[in-house]
This record gives C-alpha cells, sequence and structure tokens, in this order.
C-alpha cells in the first residue's frame, strides 16, 4: 500500500506543478496587447439633403488607444 500511496502523491504534485505552470504561460501569452490601436468613436455622419454644388464638411475624431504611434497611410472616403 506504501508504494501505490506515494506514486498517487508524485501524480497529484506532477499534476499541481503542471497546472501552476500552465497558467503563468497564459498569463504572459494574454497580457495588454502593444502597438497601435485606432478608435472612431464617430462611424458614420449624414448630412441629410445638400443643394447641388454646395460643399460640406465634416470632422471625424480618430483615438489611439494603444502604447505606439498611429500611422495613417491611406484614407477612402465612402
Amino acid at each position: 500500500m506504501r508504494v501505490n500511496e506515494e506514486l498517487f502523491m508524485k501524480r497529484v504534485f506532477t499534476q499541481v506543478l503542471l497546472c501552476v505552470l500552465l497558467s503563468f504561460c497564459s498569463f504572459s501569452v494574454a497580457g495588454t496587447p502593444s502597438g497601435p490601436s485606432m478608435v472612431i468613436p464617430e462611424k458614420s455622419f449624414n448630412f441629410q439633403e445638400v443643394e447641388e454644388g454646395k460643399v460640406v464638411e465634416h470632422v471625424f475624431r480618430v483615438l489611439n488607444r494603444g502604447d505606439e504611434p498611429l500611422e495613417i497611410k491611406d484614407v477612402n472616403p465612402g
């Protein structure tokens, strides 16, 4: 019986140690993402009816919630 108890305890200890190590690995991988993170609070704007030939404009705020500079290289108006 003594050998079975020791074997059981070794298995339990190994499984607990494995669980602890895996939890540390998941915390390091699932940390906060780095890099730029673009946030546009207002996704669209409706000008309603516009007279032909009239110039209209609207400013959209673009925020960077990341920890690195955000580079906007191309914009395509819709």
